[in-house]
C-alpha cells in the first residue's frame, strides 16, 4: 500500500490490491484451485464460485448474472465491445461506422485506429476546455450505418465525469428515429462506456445509465490485476444473429464470447474488491474529495498560476490534473519521485507517447501537466508533505 518512506499518489494508475481481497485471492489460490469447468467435486465447487462471483458483479451494476462476461482487464474488454460490435455488424451487411471522444483510453483509440485501417469509419468527438463532451456534436456525428457509440463514463487523466445519461438518450432517440425509417432498424447504435475509472464513486446501475455495453477493472477498484468484466445486455446476444462477436476463440467458456480457462482466483478478488467498494464508496468518496480540495488549496498558495486541469465540479475525487507554467514535468516528476513521492505526467498507457493527446484535446500545456491521483489509504498529512516537496521543487524546476 505505502512504505514509511514514500507517499502514493498514482492511484488511476493502479490502485494497490486491499489486503481484504489478498485473503480471498488466497483461498482460492491455495484450497479451492480447480478448473470451473471440470465435472469432479472440486470443478463443481469451483463453477458455484464462479456464479456467484458473477451475481456479485451484476449486482454492483444492477444487471443478470448472465450479462457479465469476464475479461483479463479493462483493455480486453473494451476491445471486446469494439471489435465485437464491428464484426457482428459487417456480419449483418452494414459497412460499420463508429464514435468515441478525443479523449478515450488509448485501448479504444487504438482499436479504433485499428478497424479504421480496416476499412471501418471513426469518428471523434471534441471535448471542450473541461474535458467535457459536446452533445451536439454527437448528435451530428450519427449516421444510419453508425453501429457503436464510445464514450468513457470518467477520463483517466482529468477526471472528467461525462454525461452518459444525456448521451443514452440521444442514441435512444435515433434508435427510434432508425426504426420509423423504411429499414426500420433499431439495433444500433448500440452504447458502450469504458467505467474503469468509475466504480469507486459513482453509482453505475446500467438501467439508469442506459447503456447496452459497460467496461469494469479490477486493478482500479484495489482488486488483482490482470482482470476485469464487460456487461453485455442481454438483447445483444438473442437470436442467431448477435449484436456482438467473440474475438477470442477456443474451449467457449463465459458463454462463448471470451473462451479461455477463468482465472478464479482473481476473479474471487475482483468481486470482493466491488463488495467493499459498495459498502466503503460514500464515505471514503467523501474523505478523498477532502483531501483533493486541500491539494488545490495548498498548490495555489504556493504558486497562484498553477492551472487545475481537471476542471470544477463533475470530476472524480481521486484525480487531479494540474499545469504548473515554466516547469518541464518529466523532471518534476523525478524530483518528486526522489524526494518518494510518486505521481505521473501522463497515463502510463501512453508510454511511447511524447505529449498527452487528452491534454492537447483541452488546450492544455501537457509538458507542464502533472496528475496526482489519491486513495484508499492516502492521509493528510501525505497531502502537507508532497506540497512542502512541491513547493520546494517548483523553485529550482528548469524551465521548458
Amino acid at each position: 500500500m505505502k512504505s514509511a518512506t514514500r507517499i502514493y499518489l498514482d492511484y488511476a494508475s493502479l490502485t494497490p490490491i486491499d489486503p481484504r481481497v489478498l485473503r480471498t485471492m488466497k483461498e482460492y489460490s491455495s484450497t479451492k484451485y480447480a478448473n470451473p469447468s471440470s465435472w469432479y467435486r472440486e470443478g463443481v465447487a469451483a463453477k458455484k464460485a464462479l456464479d456467484e462471483a458473477r451475481k456479485t458483479v451484476a449486482d454492483f451494476i444492477g444487471a443478470h448474472a448472465d450479462e457479465i462476461f469476464f475479461t483479463s482487464g479493462g483493455t480486453e474488454s473494451n476491445n471486446i465491445a469494439l471489435q465485437g460490435v464491428v464484426s457482428a455488424a459487417i456480419a449483418k451487411g452494414i459497412k460499420a461506422h463508429i464514435i468515441i471522444s478525443a479523449i478515450e483510453h488509448s485501448s479504444i483509440m487504438e482499436t479504433a485506429r485499428m478497424l479504421e485501417s480496416r476499412g471501418c469509419e471513426v469518428t471523434k468527438i471534441p471535448v471542450n476546455e473541461r474535458g467535457v463532451l459536446d452533445l451536439d456534436e454527437l448528435k451530428k456525428a450519427i449516421k444510419p450505418h453508425t453501429v457503436l457509440v464510445s464514450i468513457m463514463t470518467v477520463n483517466n487523466e482529468l477526471g472528467t465525469i461525462q454525461p452518459i445519461r444525456d448521451i443514452a438518450k440521444v442514441i435512444r432517440q435515433v434508435r427510434a428515429k432508425f426504426s420509423s425509417t423504411k429499414s426500420g432498424r433499431s439495433d444500433f447504435p448500440i452504447f458502450h462506456t469504458d467505467a474503469a475509472q468509475a466504480g469507486l464513486f459513482q453509482n453505475l446501475n446500467v438501467e439508469q445509465l442506459g447503456v447496452d455495453l459497460i467496461t469494469l477493472d479490477a486493478g482500479k477498484l484495489y482488486g488483482p490485476r490482470g482482470i476485469g468484466a464487460l456487461y453485455v445486455r442481454r438483447n445483444l446476444l438473442r437470436g442467431d444473429k448477435p449484436l456482438i462477436n467473440p474475438i477470442v476463440f477456443g474451449g467457449g467458456q463465459e458463454n462463448g464470447l471470451r473462451s479461455g480457462t477463468e482465472n478464479l482466483p482473481a476473479i474471487m478478488g475482483f468481486a470482493k474488491a466491488l463488495e467493499i467498494a459498495q459498502k466503503e464508496r460514500s464515505k471514503e468518496s467523501l474523505q478523498i474529495e477532502k483531501l483533493r480540495q486541500s491539494f488545490i488549496v495548498g498548490l495555489k498558495k504556493i504558486r497562484s498560476d498553477i492551472t487545475v486541469n481537471s476542471g470544477i465540479g463533475d470530476t472524480s475525487p481521486y484525480i487531479l490534473n494540474v499545469s504548473i507554467p515554466g516547469i518541464d514535468n518529466e523532471f518534476f516528476v523525478m524530483q518528486l519521485d526522489a524526494a518518494g513521492i510518486s505521481c505521473s505526467t501522463k497515463s502510463s498507457c501512453l508510454r511511447d507517447e511524447d505529449e498527452s493527446y487528452v491534454l492537447k484535446a483541452i488546450g492544455a500545456d501537457s509538458k507542464t501537466s502533472v496528475r496526482f491521483s489519491f486513495g484508499r489509504w492516502t492521509k493528510m498529512g501525505d497531502i502537507v508533505k508532497a506540497l512542502r516537496v512541491i513547493s520546494a521543487s517548483v523553485i529550482i524546476s528548469p524551465t521548458c
